[in-house]
């Protein structure tokens, strides 16, 4: 029996196998994406040093209680509007930090749609940051 033949005897399960196939394809491609502009906290950490900006995205109540240093608090529709003032920044970098990096991936390719290249988001967000033992600046009350 050729490949010709068992594929018009089995149409179903020749059907379904390249099915699968495309669909594994198509999740390891938007994997792929999604990786490239997540970065873990090292790589975070060598481009601020680097003088990359860095704007955190969670609700001032939460950047209150914990950010990383340096960042600048601003909500999504604050960095929407901010947009053309981020492109004139081409030679830095900026990284983009949430809770959990969900909306921070959002809000990268938001950025990266309208032509902003160097923007990166932290690879679980907040959480991952503090996962990975990095420091916060807090305000303690006295």
């Amino acid at each position: 029996m050729n490949i010709y033949e068992f594929i018009s005897d089995h149409l179903v399960l020749s059907f379904g196998l390249i099915l699968s196939f495309l669909l594994l394809v198509f999740n390891e491609l938007k994997i792929k994406q999604q990786n490239i502009a997540n970065i873990d906290p090292f790589k975070a950490v060598n481009l601020m040093n680097a003088g990359a900006n860095l704007i955190d995205i969670r609700s001032p109540e939460a950047f209150k209680t914990g950010h990383i240093v340096n960042a600048k608090n601003m909500t999504l529709d604050q960095l929407n509007g901010q947009k053309e003032k981020l492109k004139k920044i081409k030679n830095r970098s900026i990284i983009i930090i949430c809770d959990t990096g969900n909306d921070s991936s959002k809000a990268v390719n938001t950025l990266r749609a309208s032509g902003q290249e160097n923007v990166y988001g932290i690879s679980g967000g907040i959480a991952g940051w503090t996962e990975a033992n990095m420091p916060l600046i807090t305000k303690k009350k006295k």
